[in-house]
């Protein structure tokens, strides 16, 4: 798959998860250290797709890498899709 995207997800358990996304095919999946498909969303738009994957790896990746959060438009938003 050409536009399929993947990311490995951290847990502070020392879990790991595989994250696939394809903006082409509308699908986002979340796969366990044993291959089980935990969510599994599809027929969302390109565009949903796209917005998930930036969010994902806004709010994820910047605690892996330790950047620093500036203002910017993009991080102006208090909500935090870690918090439930």
């Amino acid at each position: 798959m050409a536009s399929e995207h993947i990311w490995v997800l951290l847990q502070t358990k020392g879990k790991t998860f595989k994250v696939l996304s394809d903006p082409e095919k509308g699908i986002i999946e979340v796969i366990n250290e044993k291959g089980e498909i935990l969510i599994r969303k599809t027929n969302l738009s390109k565009r949903q797709v796209e917005t998930v994957e930036r969010n994902f790896l806004y709010h994820i990746a910047k605690k892996m890498n330790g950047r620093a959060q500036g203002k910017t438009p993009e991080n102006s938003d208090p909500f935090d899709p870690m918090i439930i």
